[in-house]
């Protein structure tokens, strides 16, 4: 069980054509499956129809879900580990509206933040990574990040001390 230099896909990276649901989870299984430890269900039909129930995601048009579906997904997908549906709303509220930033930069650098984080906590054991010139948005993002990763590092750890 190894979990270092774990890549997201950016948003160049994801899919240019349109998705039906179950492709949607079939994508995501595989982009995530690695950062679960456990026999979780990390996205099902049901979750995705309630983040558009509850106006978290645009729906889809015609059934189908473009690249900005998949962020969103993505970014839902681990903010929900450690956060609720009323917090994560108003996080991704605060990301996508960051000054003289588009969706696709605040995906970006998200991810970015994430996994260089992530990759940081995985091999040192803690964060060693301090971001230069962070504005407000962006050190909330950074603390919300080391929360997640933080959780994920203990599952990680449980679940090896549980497989000895």
């Amino acid at each position: 069980m190894i979990m270092k230099n774990y890549t997201f896909p950016r948003w160049n990276d994801l899919p240019e054509i349109e998705l039906y649901m179950d492709q949607v989870i079939t994508y995501m299984n595989d982009k995530l499956k690695d950062t679960y430890f456990y026999d979780e269900k990390f996205i099902t039909k049901s979750m995705i129809n309630n983040y558009v129930k509850t106006g978290i995601v645009h729906p889809p048009v015609k059934k189908h879900y473009t690249k900005s579906h998949l962020a969103y997904f993505l970014v839902l997908t681990i903010l929900k580990r450690c956060y609720s549906m009323q917090q994560i709303t108003s996080l991704l509220h605060i990301y996508t509206n960051m000054k003289d930033s588009t969706i696709e930069q605040a995906y970006d650098l998200f991810i970015s933040r994430f996994e260089s984080s992530l990759n940081d906590v995985f091999e040192n054991n803690r964060n060693t990574i301090e971001f230069e010139n962070a504005n407000h948005e962006q050190e909330l993002m950074d603390n919300v990040i080391q929360c997640i990763i933080y959780k994920m590092h203990t599952e990680y750890t449980l679940k090896k001390y549980e497989l000895k």
